[in-house]
């Protein structure tokens, strides 16, 4: 998931690969309001997920945040 993760964020919402890695925290991978939006939008399209952006934006690391989709992907709450 964290390959996918990374994968939306830098094809949908522009951000550069390099500072989205695992341990990174949100604002230090640069994921800021607009690209938690744009990857709402996109899990919703692609993988029929609804996760709010308040949901997102309360994971602490990019490896957190890619958890938080995999668990929500196999139908954990």
């Amino acid at each position: 998931m964290l390959e996918e993760l990374k994968g939306i964020l830098t094809t949908q919402a522009g951000l550069p690969a390099a500072p989205i890695t695992a341990d990174a925290s949100l604002a230090d991978a640069g994921i800021d309001s607009m690209a938690v939006t744009v990857l709402s939008m996109q899990l919703e399209d692609r993988m029929g997920l609804f996760l709010t952006e308040d949901e997102l934006s309360c994971a602490p690391t990019v490896s957190a945040l890619a958890d938080l989709i995999a668990s929500r992907a196999a139908g954990t709450p």
